[in-house]
């Protein structure tokens, strides 16, 4: 059972959405970052990463809190008279997903009915938490949600999105956003009721947000045991979608400096667990099991050997497997995050990027067939977490459109 509630938002105006949303910007650096917002001023990312622009002074989430309070007063920002659903429908590179935009409990989060696929680090955590408080806000936007495929659900969309959005633009990220508001209270009836057939919700993006909401509401229900639980810090702000909707993309590895041993005995190695035989630069993988290795301008198909294929949900994941038969026996890499000779390739040119860098004779690239959301569902459920770098979804959802004020 899904608890999706109304949310009151803070949100721009219609005819500033497009200079405010920012995409997650998970493929430039800070540097680049810091170049956009003095580009544009009322870039969100001065909100959701001020330290590229003022750096780690103290006061830094202060200044933030200032900027967003002043913004809100300039009329920039509108916050709602009352809660709503709303409908957040997203294109990108001919394909598109609609989700419903509410709240959830964080009782919920408590209870297992939200579940996890991802750790999170407790500096980073501490960081976000820091910030949240100073803003007195959710600053990240909705935390992006799946529920397993839903016919009613996707019915239900579809007819809201028959009215006129209410905003339309094409964000800085090249991603034509439509977002529809629904307050007729009929329609969020329905939508409460489909919701609550739909089964539990599954983090596939936001999990350091998550937690963070979760440990501020823990913190002030200690700090206040007389609480309503009706305070906004009781609720996370989030966006669900069907399953089917979600597009996930690999994130390929890339190891330098391997040349203590020749690429044919590489292949040989590979031999041992996989079947091995040359491809097309720039194939992909056909299915779960499958790998492409990019090396010296050429491209080998990896297929993992039938006999090979653990049973575990954890260990079946074709990240797990390339970890455990390929990067630590083969290379040493036994933590891959931190290994100074590994490399992660994500995003919309994960492809290009690694045929380009592994046109080298010291490097070798790997590309995994993408992780499913039948695999995250199943990871999750078994209280496991995936490894590192498992999931890219795509589009990403722009920031600066929902901002849920605790």
């Amino acid at each position: 059972m899904a608890d999706i509630r109304p949310i009151t938002c803070l949100r721009p105006e219609v005819e500033m959405a497009a200079r405010i949303a920012t995409g997650p910007h998970s493929e430039i650096s800070k540097g680049e970052i810091r170049e956009k917002i003095l580009e544009n001023p009322l870039s969100y990312s001065r909100i959701v990463h001020p330290k590229c622009l003022y750096g780690s002074v103290p006061d830094v989430y202060d200044r933030t809190a200032d900027i967003l309070e002043a913004w809100t007063g300039r009329g920039i920002f509108r916050q709602d008279d009352a809660a709503a659903f709303y409908i957040y429908r997203l294109t990108s590179c001919g394909h598109t997903q609609s989700g419903l935009v509410g709240l959830t409990p964080i009782d919920e989060i408590v209870s297992g009915r939200v579940h996890a696929h991802e750790k999170v680090r407790e500096n980073k955590l501490a960081d976000l938490m820091l910030h949240i408080d100073k803003c007195g806000a959710q600053i990240g936007g909705p935390v992006l949600m799946a529920i397993h495929s839903n016919a009613s659900f996707l019915r239900w969309i579809a007819e809201q999105e028959k009215q006129a959005p209410l905003y339309h633009f094409v964000s800085e990220n090249g991603v034509l956003n439509q977002i529809w508001r629904v307050d007729d209270p009929a329609a969020v009836r329905e939508i409460e009721e489909i919701m609550r057939g739909a089964g539990d919700l599954y983090i596939a993006d936001g999990h350091h947000r998550v937690m963070a909401s979760a440990a501020i509401c823990e913190r002030n229900r200690k700090e206040d045991p007389s609480f309503s639980g009706e305070e906004p810090w009781n609720y996370l702000p989030c966006v669900c979608f069907s399953e089917n909707e979600l597009q996930i993309l690999p994130f390929a590895r890339v190891v330098e400096g391997y040349r203590d041993r020749s690429l044919q005995e590489l292949l040989r190695q590979l031999s041992e667990s996989f079947m091995v035989e040359e491809c097309a630069y720039g194939a992909d993988p056909r299915g779960k099991g499958e790998f492409i290795l990019a090396s010296c301008g050429q491209c080998f198909r990896l297929i993992l050997k039938e006999e090979l294929r653990p049973a575990d949900a954890r260990a079946s994941l074709d990240v797990s497997v390339l970890q455990d038969f390929v990067l630590e026996p083969l290379f040493g890499i036994r933590d891959p995050k931190t290994d100074p000779r590994m490399e992660f390739i994500g995003g919309m040119k994960y492809k290009e990027q690694l045929l380009s860098v592994c046109r080298a004779d010291d490097v070798a690239g790997f590309l995994p067939y993408h992780t499913t959301m039948d695999e995250l569902f199943a990871v999750a459920d078994a209280g496991e977490t995936m490894p590192p770098k498992s999931t890219w979804f795509e589009p990403k959802l722009c920031n600066g459109l929902f901002i849920y004020r605790l």
